[in-house]
């Protein structure tokens, strides 16, 4: 193929037929190729508009495939490959992050409904994985391979939270984080970000809990 052929015929073509063309070469690109052409451009760019039933249907769907076991793709691991990571593995943790991050923008936009179902699903998820459960394969995984910064998604889960939530439901659902957290070194600030946009209610309800059940915050 003549490269500069190629790209002279380009240079005289519109902006549409451009956008099309790349699409196509996207759609035939595997995850690595992606990231090395695009990935510094999806950083730059501002986050896309966000509307929370579609963002709803489609993290539902997301699990509804990985409780189906279609990220799930194992192999004979032996002494060469146990550190490989399946594509679909790959693939199915940046489904992770870049749901985790379209509801946190429902969080930043006041959709604090939407967002609470949301990271409820995402949340279930990620528990079930740390569980050993069949959601996508490799010798060395977990939820350190969440991209993004897991911090923030849990400081919007509990913002969401604290928005819409009695203090019995506040406390059922950030209790989990909190103990998943004391379990990771408190690398997420589950307990402190819990706290800080809490009511007086949804406090006093979630210090007696975390009394009665011995659960470690970070802030001893």
């Amino acid at each position: 193929m003549d490269k500069a052929q190629l790209f002279q015929f380009l240079s005289t073509q519109d902006a549409s037929f451009l956008l099309n063309l790349l699409s196509t070469a996207y759609d035939q690109m595997n995850r690595d190729q992606r990231r090395w052409v695009f990935g510094k451009l999806v950083e730059k760019s501002p986050p896309a508009p966000v509307d929370g039933e579609v963002l709803l249907d489609e993290v539902e769907e997301f699990r509804r495939q990985s409780l189906a076991k279609v990220y799930y793709k194992p192999f004979k691991i032996n002494s060469k490959n146990w550190m490989h990571v399946p594509e679909k593995t790959e693939e199915w943790f940046d489904r992770l992050g870049d749901l985790l991050k379209a509801t946190r923008q429902l969080t930043v936009r006041g959709d604090h409904l939407h967002a609470v179902a949301c990271f409820s699903i995402l949340y279930e998820l990620i528990g079930a994985l740390e569980r050993g459960e069949e959601i996508v394969f490799g010798d060395e995984i977990g939820s350190w391979m969440i991209p993004g910064d897991e911090k923030q998604y849990v400081a919007a889960y509990m913002t969401s939270l604290a928005a819409t939530a009695t203090p019995e439901e506040f406390t059922a659902a950030a209790l989990p984080l909190i103990r998943r957290d004391s379990w990771q070194s408190f690398t997420t600030q589950a307990y402190p970000s819990a706290i800080r946009p809490a009511n007086e209610a949804q406090k006093a309800y979630l210090e007696a809990e975390i009394q009665r059940q011995n659960v470690r915050t970070g802030a001893e």
